[in-house]
């Protein structure tokens, strides 16, 4: 520019900076300063952010003012080939105005940090309740845990792992519990007595369906409402208001059942447990041993009488004749002794023993071994005995020892209880899985009243008509526990031309 005057003058005076324009001579083109004495040019052309504009197109330095006496800041710039222009400012001045600059960065920056810190922990608060949220969820539903938290959530990610190993121990201890509560179940329901827990409010909080007979409906929620029985009731109210443990044995008459009650106060938890057993079984076996004793000692007394008897008759007597008369019956009543204690531990034997052997036998070595062992009473009552037999082949599979014992009993039986020369045939069919089995003879025969009872331990059919003949009272006993043994039934159908006993074994 070759007048910089007439370009800057009008517009950079009304700039409030101080400044000057030179040339490369050091010349001043223009001036804002003119209230300020202006030193030499060459101090100007010397200056070091002249120097240093000349070379670098800027330059800055600072320095005390030899005009002003004070410490300014200077700064150069190249404004064209030809013009540099300066700029000087007071340092106080300057960094005054820093401080204020810098002051105002603190506080927005501060702000801007509060802003970003409050919006961080808001949405650091609500991703964390989200996540609380989902491990809650997960928790509550006992769903296996899934992985909902990442590694680069470090603070968060080790809180997950104690969650996940906790949860994961959880679910297993929740399996646990459900397998042993399933076992718990399974023991309740398997047990052969009732079981009632009743608490303070007389709730019923547990049962099993053991004795489902005592109650009004299934589902029972009150003892005093839902059990039908008053005497249980009674025993489980005496029970609760004294609040110690109890037994009693209660007979129901209209089910023809005795049960016996047993209650347990748990003071721990404040409930009554109540245990119900059914024991009319136990009561009726009581009994059938009471009355098997009583028969025993019955049946052993009358031939021990009879035997001591005609011993101190023989020995009074001198008769030959009525001395071998008086020895017969004696050994006739021995016999009828061994008889019944063979048939007593027989019978403990089959009672004490399950076990079945079943094996193919072929039918002509059972047939021999009954013919056998009954030869002598077969030829001694002239007795015809005949078998039919329906077989697929000449074996058959049965526990031998026990069919024989089963056959021998009612043979003999066919041929004592005969007042004929006695006429049995045997007849054994093949049918599907078991073999049906049937004793016919042309006996004295029985009423029908009596079919029902003469598989009972020493019971004798018309005592008027029988008490004269062998027999033990077990024999038929023996029978029906060994039928029962083998897994068949047995069945006897008899009039006055004869009877009829039928029973099936498995295979």
């Amino acid at each position: 520019m070759e007048n910089p005057t007439e370009n800057y003058d009008d517009l950079l005076k009304k700039i409030n900076k101080k400044f000057i324009i030179i040339d490369l001579n050091g010349k001043i083109l223009f001036n804002t300063m003119e209230d300020q004495p202006i030193i030499p040019i060459k101090n100007y052309h010397n200056q070091p952010e002249i120097l240093s504009a000349l070379e670098n197109n800027e330059g800055f330095s600072t320095r005390k003012s030899k005009i002003t006496q004070k410490k300014m800041i200077y700064f150069a710039l190249k404004l064209n080939p030809t013009q540099i222009i300066r700029v000087s400012i007071i340092s106080n001045n300057a960094f005054k105005h820093i401080k204020i600059s810098t002051y105002i960065h603190i506080i927005l920056f501060s702000l801007l940090n509060l802003f970003a810190l409050i919006s961080y922990q808001f949405y650091s608060k609500r991703y964390l309740f989200d996540r609380i949220d989902q491990i809650k969820k997960m928790l509550e539903d006992g769903n296996e845990i899934k992985e909902i938290v990442s590694k680069d959530d470090r603070w968060l990610f080790k809180f997950w792992e104690v969650i996940k190993e906790w949860q994961d121990n959880n679910l297993k201890n929740i399996e646990k519990l459900k397998l042993e509560k399933i076992k718990l179940n399974n023991i309740i329901s398997s047990v052969d007595m009732g079981i009632i827990l009743v608490d303070t409010e007389k709730k019923i909080k547990l049962k099993n369906d053991a004795i489902n007979f005592i109650y009004i409906k299934k589902n029972i929620k009150n003892y005093h409402k839902d059990i039908k029985y008053p005497q249980i009731i009674k025993f489980i109210d005496r029970m609760i208001s004294k609040k110690e443990n109890n037994i009693s044995e209660i007979f129901l008459d209209d089910i023809q059942k005795y049960i016996l009650l047993r209650g347990k106060y748990m003071k721990s938890r404040k409930e009554y447990l109540f245990t119900i057993k059914d024991i009319t079984r136990n009561k009726e076996t009581m009994e059938v041993q009471k009355n098997f004793i009583t028969n025993v000692g019955h049946e052993l007394k009358t031939p021990l009488t009879n035997i001591m008897g005609y011993l101190v008759a023989l020995r009074e007597e001198d008769d030959p004749c009525k001395r071998d008369k008086f020895i017969n019956t004696i050994e006739r009543n021995a016999g009828k002794l061994d008889n019944i204690l063979m048939d007593f531990l027989n019978l403990s034997k089959i009672e004490s023993s399950k076990v079945i052997n079943l094996a193919p036998i072929h039918t002509s070595f059972l047939i021999d071994e009954i013919n056998r062992s009954l030869e002598n009473q077969i030829e001694s009552k002239k007795v015809d005995l005949s078998y039919n037999l329906e077989l697929k082949t000449d074996f058959i599979r049965i526990d031998f020892d026990k069919t024989t014992m089963i056959l021998k009993n009612l043979i003999e039986n066919a041929i004592i209880y005969n007042n004929n020369l006695p006429k049995i045939k045997i007849t054994i069919k093949e049918k599907f899985d078991k073999y049906k089995i049937s004793v016919e003879d042309n006996g004295i025969g029985m009423n029908k009243s009596d079919t029902y009872k003469i598989f009972d331990r020493f019971y004798r059919v018309d005592k008027a008509r029988t008490s004269n003949v062998a027999g033990t009272g077990l024999g038929l006993a023996i029978v029906h526990e060994l039928v029962h043994l083998c897994g068949g039934d047995i069945d006897v159908e008899s009039n006055k031309q004869g009877t009829i006993f039928t029973f099936t074994m498995i295979k």
